[in-house]
């Protein structure tokens, strides 16, 4: 067993490159093979957008090229076939180039170990990138080694494409778990993957065959068997068309009105039932009718007057003038004043509840100890006369 190290991550333009970084010392132990190793600083990270690059601009454009022929994706391992050959070694061209914190012996032991197994993207013939991962078909789960796009095609979301085709791959074959030790720098990128710490394959299935490490962090993807992971956008797009329409027999969300042309002319008010659309959507009216309303601006009126007469209202009865506190107006940006409410209330139709009329009595007393602090009289002014109002208010009875 080859035991999986340091992820890299060296993206600059979304797409992802894992490997190891460096490596302490190697020791053969019953034909396999430990390495410990320091995590090393990677450059700078920019991982993919999405853990689904179908759902991006950039991975339409990679599945468009895979559509016509531009991009083919293939499974090998060392078979000693000389196309197998020139294709792994193409490959760890890429790697050694891409990583190269990661020893170049170290990578050609494990790609052509016939243990492991390659995953090559290759477009126009070229190989452009690549996973390198060992699977454990007996345990169930695959240990991912190494993963990089050349920098020259890290502009259309491959690494994560490349990801999408893993899972696609080994879901087929029936190994639906896959391991790897991520650091820091590489944790975001994975759980854009579907990666989590969560590790919900059972301890004795891994246990011995991945070296636990200092710096890493184990992280796990699980592959559901009945999920086509390449026409997940078809799939995604179905159960988003029967939703809606589920939505549509219950709902006139779907349906568009044109817009209110009244406040054109002039109009500062209309009742809600004359909006398009509200009543076919369900609205019932169980507000106050004119009459009521009548009566509760004679109700406010009484009430705004006692307020004004009250001990603490003085510092509100008109607007705060620039010219004394000129830094007012930079701190409190929805000045409200007794002046104002009453102008309000003079309307006729701007307070046809009670509950909007106190909304602006606790913002004008709000302004004011957001403005003065509590260390100031003014604070204490604030607190009384808006425990004064609450009480007025809430003992109306409309």
């Amino acid at each position: 067993m080859e035991t999986q190290q340091q992820t890299l991550l060296q993206d600059n333009n979304n797409n992802l490159n894992t490997g190891n970084n460096d490596i302490k010392e190697q020791q053969p132990q019953q034909q396999q093979t430990q390495q410990t190793q320091q995590p090393q600083q990677p450059q700078q990270l920019l991982g993919p957008e999405d853990g689904l690059p179908v759902d991006s601009s950039r991975g339409i454009t990679a599945k468009e090229e895979k559509e016509r022929g531009i991009l083919r994706f293939e499974v090998i391992t060392n078979d000693s076939s000389s196309r197998n050959l020139e294709l792994l070694m193409n490959l760890k061209n890429v790697f050694s180039k891409q990583l190269p914190k990661m020893p170049r012996e170290y990578i050609v032991r494990l790609m052509f170990d016939r243990f492991h197994h390659s995953l090559l993207i290759i477009k126009n013939n070229n190989v452009i990138g690549g996973i390198c991962f060992r699977p454990f078909p007996q345990q169930g789960f695959i240990e991912i080694a190494f993963c990089a796009i050349t920098s020259s095609e890290q502009v259309k979301g491959y690494g994560s494409f490349l990801m999408t085709h893993l899972k696609e791959h080994n879901r087929k074959v029936g190994i639906y778990h896959f391991l790897t030790f991520a650091d820091n720098f590489a944790i975001e990128y994975f759980q854009k993957q579907g990666f989590t710490h969560e590790i919900t394959l059972v301890k004795e299935k891994w246990k011995g065959f991945i070296q636990e490490y200092d710096g890493g962090s184990l992280m796990e993807c699980v592959v559901h068997p009945n999920v086509t992971y390449l026409d997940i956008p078809t799939m995604v797009k179905a159960q988003r068309n029967a939703l809606n329409e589920k939505i549509r027999t219950i709902s006139t969300s779907h349906l568009v009105y044109s817009g209110l042309q009244c406040f054109n002319h002039g109009e500062r008010r209309i009742p809600i039932e004359k909006i398009p659309g509200i009543l076919e959507a369900g609205w019932v009216n169980n507000g106050l009718d004119q009459q009521q309303i009548n009566s509760l601006q004679q109700q406010l009126a009484v009430v705004l007057q006692s307020i004004k007469n009250h001990d603490d209202a003085w510092p509100f009865l008109q607007p705060v003038s620039i010219e004394e506190v000129p830094t007012y107006y930079t701190v409190v940006k929805d000045p409200v004043d007794l002046q104002m409410i009453s102008d309000r209330l003079a309307t006729g139709n701007y307070y046809i509840t009670k509950n909007i009329f106190l909304a602006d009595l606790k913002r004008m007393c709000n302004n004011c100890r957001e403005f003065n602090g509590e260390n100031s009289p003014y604070y204490d002014n604030a607190d009384r006369l808006e425990k004064y109002c609450k009480n007025l208010v809430n003992n109306l009875k409309i």
